[in-house]
C-alpha cells in the first residue's frame, strides 16, 4: 500500500518528530492502547504512520501496548482471534520490541456473556501469552525488562489486569466477563520481584491500579469509574507509594487523558486509539484526518516526561517530582519479604 495514502496523517508529524528528537531524551517509546481493532478501521494507517515515525526518530526503541487489541464485539470467535493476530503482526512488524499489557476485551468474555455467546470461545491466558507475548521472556502475561540508557536505566514493569480465576460453572462456562484483576500470585511477584530494583521503574497496566481522580467514563459526571476497579489494586498502589523508585504509572482503558498526582506519584492514562469520542470531554475524531489515530511517543529525561500525541489530543509534560528527590541506592524489600 502507498506511503502516499497516509499523508493526511503524516502531513501533521514532521514538527512533533523534530522536537522528540530535539529534546534528546535518554528513554523513548510508542505507548498506544485500547486499539479495539477493526472495530471501525483497520490496522493499516495507524501502523504506517508510526513506521514513519520510527523511519526519523531513531531514539524510539520499543513500543507498549496498553491492551484492548482486537475486535471482541464480533460474533465470530475465529475473527476475533484474526483481529488479534493481524494487531499483533502490524505491531511486531515495526522492528522493535513490543511489550504488552492484556486488556479486559482481549479475552473476548465481557462481549460473550453480554450477547450470551459460547464463552467457552474465550481467549485463555495461555493463548493470549501466545499471541502477545514474542518479547516477554516468562510463562506469565506479566513481567519486566531492564532497558540500559546513558541516565543509568530503568525497570519497565508490565501488569496483567486480566489475572483473574478462569474457573467454569456447571454449565462449562465462564462466568467472569470484564473482569479487572491481580491476583495474590502478581502482587506479591510484584512486591518482592519487580520492585527489588535500583533502577528507575515505569509501571505499566491496563486499567488504572486505582480509579480516585480518574475521568473517562461515558455519559457520567462522576470523576471516578466505580463499577469496575481492579481486584487487588489497593495492595499495589501501597507498594508503589512507598517505593520511590517508581517515577510514574502508565496505563489505558478509560480511553481519557488524564494526569493525576498521588503525592509525589503521576498516574498517567491516555487517549483510546479508537477513533470514537468516548466521553464528552474527549477529541472529536473523524476517518480520514489526522484525528483517526491517537497515540504518543513518551520520552523520559531527568525530571519530565514528554508525551507527544500522534492524532487526537493535545501533548503534555509530566513532572517526575521523584526522579528529584530519590536516591536510587538500595532495593525495595515489601514488608512481607523482609
Amino acid at each position: 500500500m502507498e506511503k502516499q495514502q497516509f499523508r493526511y496523517l503524516t502531513d501533521y508529524y514532521n514538527e512533533k518528530i523534530q522536537r522528540i528528537n530535539n529534546f534528546q531524551a535518554p528513554l523513548n517509546f510508542i505507548f498506544i492502547t485500547d486499539q479495539h481493532n477493526e472495530l471501525v478501521t483497520s490496522v493499516v494507517p495507524v501502523i504506517e504512520s508510526m513506521r514513519y515515525i520510527l523511519e526519523r526518530c531513531p531514539g524510539i526503541t520499543f513500543l507498549v501496548s496498553g491492551g484492548d487489541i482486537g475486535n471482541d464485539y464480533h460474533p465470530d470467535p475465529n475473527e476475533l482471534r484474526a483481529s488479534h493476530r493481524r494487531m499483533m503482526e502490524a505491531m511486531y512488524s515495526l522492528g522493535i520490541p513490543v511489550h504488552c499489557c492484556i486488556g479486559n476485551h482481549d479475552d473476548g468474555l465481557g462481549n460473550m456473556i453480554c450477547n450470551h455467546w459460547d464463552t467457552r470461545n474465550a481467549i485463555l491466558p495461555e493463548e493470549m501469552h501466545l499471541l502477545c507475548g514474542k518479547y516477554n521472556p516468562t510463562d506469565k502475561n506479566y513481567y519486566y525488562t531492564d532497558m540500559d540508557t546513558a541516565d543509568g536505566g530503568y525497570r519497565l514493569v508490565f501488569l496483567d489486569c486480566t489475572d483473574k480465576p478462569y474457573l467454569t460453572d456447571k454449565n462449562g462456562q465462564y462466568p467472569y466477563g470484564w473482569r479487572l484483576e491481580i491476583s495474590d500470585e502478581q502482587a506479591e511477584w510484584f512486591e518482592q520481584d519487580a520492585l527489588n530494583t535500583d533502577r528507575r521503574i515505569l509501571v505499566f497496566s491496563h486499567s488504572p491500579l486505582s480509579n480516585a481522580g480518574i475521568f473517562g467514563t461515558a455519559n457520567m459526571t462522576d470523576r471516578i469509574k466505580p463499577y469496575d476497579d481492579l481486584l487487588g489494586g489497593p495492595r499495589l498502589s501501597y507498594h508503589v507509594r512507598n517505593c520511590k523508585r517508581v517515577l510514574a504509572l502508565i496505563s489505558g482503558h478509560v480511553h481519557y487523558d488524564n494526569i493525576y498526582y498521588d503525592r509525589d506519584l503521576p498516574q498517567i492514562t491516555t487517549l483510546c486509539a479508537l477513533p470514537q469520542k468516548w466521553a464528552p470531554g474527549c477529541p472529536d475524531r473523524e476517518l480520514g484526518t489526522v484525528t483517526e489515530t491517537a497515540f504518543d511517543v513518551i520520552s523520559v529525561k531527568g525530571d519530565t516526561m514528554m508525551l507527544t500525541r500522534f492524532g487526537a489530543g493535545v501533548d503534555r509534560y509530566v513532572d517526575l517530582i521523584r526522579a528529584r528527590n530519590t536516591v536510587y541506592s538500595r532495593s525495595y524489600t515489601s514488608e512481607k519479604s523482609e
